[in-house]
């Protein structure tokens, strides 16, 4: 069963990137901001800021754009264009009181180059 819902947009975004609810905004997503959980990945593009874009959420299985190395079965991150990247948590006093969040697990084989598109169960949550 498909777990998609359709979101406004205050700027174009690209399909296959990571979104985050928008602060302030009701039923709005944009890339996720540094420690914000993504709600889901995007399915399309958008190019008009009057339209929605559709978003594939927790228990689905979609296509994300990486923009750096991951291996098979790992928690996968968003940098800020909402590009997948491999899950860390420092062991620093400051990444151990903040919150860091994911949004899945890597379900494709392992990530080797920046620009691969790989397959992400969506399955968002915080480390702390």
């Amino acid at each position: 069963m498909l777990n998609r819902h359709s979101y406004k947009v205050s700027a174009t975004l690209a399909a296959q990137r990571f979104v985050s609810a928008k602060s302030a905004a009701a039923n709005e997503v944009e890339y996720p901001p540094a420690n914000r959980m993504p709600v889901g990945i995007t399915v399309d593009s958008v190019l008009d800021v009057n339209q929605r874009i559709p978003v594939a959420g927790q228990g689905e299985i979609v296509k994300l754009l990486f923009n750096d190395t991951c291996t098979a079965g790992e928690l996968v991150a968003s940098d800020t264009s909402g590009r997948g990247i491999a899950f860390s948590l420092a062991a620093t006093t400051t990444s151990l009181t903040l919150p860091s969040a994911y949004g899945g697990i890597l379900m494709d084989e392992t990530v080797a180059a920046t620009g691969t598109i790989a397959n992400v169960l969506v399955m968002p949550g915080f480390v702390k």
